[in-house]
């Protein structure tokens, strides 16, 4: 789990899925792909979680420096993608917030 190209591999994936969803949302009227961002975001903040646990995990039984020349990273750039997943959290909740206030104002 700790391969550089499946540990930042498919963080990555999903920032591009991420950026071609938000793409798509600005060309087009349908309301659930702001929901479909956030599902994104949470599975890159979760996978990117998963993979510091694990590292936490070989921590136990290895030294740092074992596992930075094992995997050919150091371990603090793990901290980048889970990092951008929660930035890209709150920036969804805050939008859903947005919505449902514009939504309720309307509706009065």
């Amino acid at each position: 789990m700790l391969n550089s190209f499946f540990a930042f591999g498919v963080p990555i994936f999903l920032l591009i899925l991420y950026i071609g969803f938000a793409i798509f949302r600005k060309n087009s009227q349908i309301p659930y792909l702001e929901f479909a961002l956030f599902i994104i975001a949470s599975f890159l903040t979760v996978f990117s979680f998963q993979v510091i646990q694990q590292a936490f995990t070989e921590l136990q039984t290895t030294s740092q420096k074992v596992i930075e020349q094992t995997y050919g990273y150091p371990l603090y750039l793990l901290a980048i993608p889970i990092a951008l997943g929660l930035l890209l959290i709150f920036l969804n909740a805050y939008r859903g917030y947005q919505h449902i206030k514009d939504f309720r104002l309307r509706t009065k």
